[in-house]
């Protein structure tokens, strides 16, 4: 358990599903109004994001770019990364948009807390509290009423539909979880830098950078840029670095903050509307990530917690 640093982690992990949040209803624009390929944003993002991090902790931080690749199982760990977590989250949530919607796809992605959680009880890393799963369950209906507006009779869904969906909430797991190590001993700017690099290369055999297959305007240019550099690079440095103080299972139930941000910010963006069960789905959110955090904290701060508090 992380005793210090709570508030950052905190922090850290809400300001990076922040800045996820935004990044997606500006992303959203680019799609629905300038008709942008999904593949050739996507790689994109990746490709140029990572190259900027780099860009970074070469000549900010000084840090030797090479120097995860001189332990083969580093680097074994970091490409396992790249093209599992980051490719299969990226890729597995836009093929479920396909597939299901953008709303059913939000919401089976919003899937991985329940995965990340147990698998911290599997490994030991936390004892199994009641509550907390019951704020995992209020969140997800939180999110759910957020995404759908109430409308449940949408939500027509494959068998191929619901496997990819929850495919691309273990990818987001997978990327909250696999990389721990490698962010505590070469820090997050180098680890999300070549992780999004060799993913954004990977999608180059897919749709490459040269090739949008729409009009690149002034303004796609600021929104793509907004994209790479403050909703991708950014924010996924903040969300990873917040595992370094705060419990992972923690710091993806803050995510849910992602769609709410998204939500609030789609009626300025595109014209649409918020509803009341919206407004409900928001509250219940925002009330079941601070009761989790809370529990949480207490949790670390007793001696020999029980199972089943």
């Amino acid at each position: 358990m992380k005793k210090e640093g709570t508030g950052k982690g905190v922090i850290l992990a809400l300001v990076g599903a922040t800045l996820w949040g935004i990044n997606g209803a500006f992303a959203d624009v680019v799609f629905s109004k300038f008709n942008a390929p999904v593949t050739w944003v996507v790689g994109t993002r990746l490709l140029v994001a990572g190259f900027l991090l780099l860009l970074y902790t070469k000549l900010v931080l000084k840090q030797p770019l090479t120097s995860i690749f001189r332990s083969k199982k580093d680097g074994i760990t970091l490409l396992l990364f790249s093209l599992v977590g980051m490719i299969g989250c990226q890729y597995l949530f836009f093929l479920s948009i396909g597939k299901n919607g953008a709303g059913l796809a939000t919401i089976l992605q919003f899937t991985s807390p329940i995965f990340i959680y147990f698998y911290l009880i599997i490994k030991k890393e936390k004892l199994l509290h009641i509550k907390e799963i019951i704020y995992i369950l209020l969140t997800f209906i939180g999110v759910f009423l957020l995404v759908t507006r109430g409308n449940f009779q949408q939500l027509l869904i494959s068998y191929s539909g619901l496997l990819i969906g929850i495919g691309s909430a273990i990818g987001v797991a997978f990327y909250t979880l696999q990389p721990r190590a490698l962010l505590k001993k070469y820090g997050s700017p180098l680890v999300v830098g070549w992780g999004m690099f060799l993913g954004g290369l990977a999608f180059q055999f897919v749709r490459p950078i040269w090739q949008p297959g729409f009009e690149i305007t002034m303004q796609v240019v600021f929104y793509m840029a907004f994209i790479i550099i403050v909703g991708t690079a950014i924010s996924f440095c903040c969300y990873l670095a917040s595992v370094n103080y705060i419990d992972a299972s923690l710091s993806n139930v803050i995510a849910a903050a992602e769609p709410l941000v998204a939500n609030i910010l789609a009626p300025i963006l595109l014209g649409q509307t918020m509803t009341l069960i919206q407004m409900v789905g928001i509250a219940i959110v925002l009330v079941s990530v601070i009761l989790f955090a809370n529990h949480g904290e207490r949790g670390r701060r007793r001696l020999e917690p029980s199972i089943g508090d």
